[in-house]
Parts: structure tokens; sequence; C-alpha cells
């Protein structure tokens, strides 16, 4: 075999140490910022999947607000009341007739299933008359206030025509977290949130 002349470079990496031949392995730099990435992508694939059921109530809890307030401003501009009721599977806005009280059916006042629930309601879901006090999956919920006026079930919040109610209030209670949805009757509809 040939030897090469002085200065010039053997065609094949050298193995001997300090021969400036390729490297075997990664660095610990390389390790370590791989590692980095890992961690960033695992985090980032962590907050976007859905945050369970009690993150599921809260969130029910602040459409809950809007749409009792939305809810009231339509019972009061249309001179009509308008209830709310709610059961194991899911809640309706409904609105009284000659056949008696009917579902709504413009958005946003529609029947909806409870969202931390896989479930789909038809649009004349009628919930049960009865419950003040239910459970829907693993969520306790509790209705004060607001029923049994102009043949709503007690269990049923009703907005009359008038701007100003009595008090009423939703208790949603998921793994010792406690959601109001509150009233006073005059204000805005809030969430409470009690641990």
């Amino acid at each position: 075999m040939p030897t090469s002349a002085a200065g010039n470079k053997p065609p094949w990496p050298s193995a001997a140490p300090g021969g400036g031949g390729a490297q075997a392995g990664f660095t610990l730099l390389e390790v370590l910022v791989t590692l980095l990435i890992m961690a960033l992508l695992t985090g980032l694939a962590a907050l976007a999947l859905p945050g369970g059921d009690e993150q599921d109530a809260r969130t029910e809890a602040q459409r809950l607000a809007a749409l009792f307030d939305t809810a009231r401003e339509q019972a009061a501009a249309l001179s009509m009341p308008v209830a709310w009721a709610a059961g194991p599977s899911g809640y309706a806005f409904l609105r009284p007739s000659p056949r008696g009280w009917v579902a709504l059916h413009q958005p946003p006042l529609v029947a909806r299933s409870w969202s931390w629930l896989d479930a789909r309601l038809p649009a004349d879901y009628r919930p049960p008359d009865s419950a003040s006090t239910w459970r829907a999956g693993d969520v306790r919920l509790r209705v004060r206030g607001g029923g049994g006026a102009l043949g709503a079930a007690p269990g049923w919040l009703v907005f009359g025509s008038e701007p100003v109610s009595q008090p009423m209030q939703v208790q949603i209670d998921i793994d010792g977290v406690r959601l109001s949805v509150y009233s006073n009757g005059a204000q805005p509809f809030r969430v409470l949130e009690q641990r």
C-alpha cells in the first residue's frame, strides 16, 4: 500500500486519538438540547389536550352566566318569560305557548348537552320537570330560585318580562370545586368558585 507524501491526508479518517478524524456519538450539549426540545414539545402537547371535567365545568359555568343574561334580556325585550330547564343530559330554554312550555330554537338559546358529557341532544329536548338537584356524569348540580312561576317546574329558572327578578343560582360541584352561577336578580350573572 502506498504511503502518502508529507502534508497529504489519507483518504480515510484516522482512528488515532487527536488525529482530527470524525467523532462517534453525541456531545453532552447536543443531548441536552435534544432533551430540552422534547420537554417543550411534550408540554405543548399537554396544553393542547382537553382539561378534563373540571375545566369543562368551568367553561360551562361561564357559558351559563352569559346565556342566563341573554335569556333575561330576551324575556324583557319580548315581554314574554323564558325558562331554563336542566337535567342529567343537558338543558334547554323554553317559552310559554298555548300547548305549554316549548323549546326555543333560535341561537344562542338552544338545547345543549353538558360540555363534560359526550352526548348530543335532540332539538326538542325537554329535561325532567321535577328535579332541582341531580347528577350529570360525575358532576352534581343544584338549582335555587326562579322555578314554580307560570306553570314552570320547581327546578326551572324563569326569567320574567321584568328586567329584575328574584335571586337565582345554579351550583356545579365537581372534584371538591363548587362553581356557582349567581345573580341577585338585578345584576348580571357571575361565576363564583369555591374549593
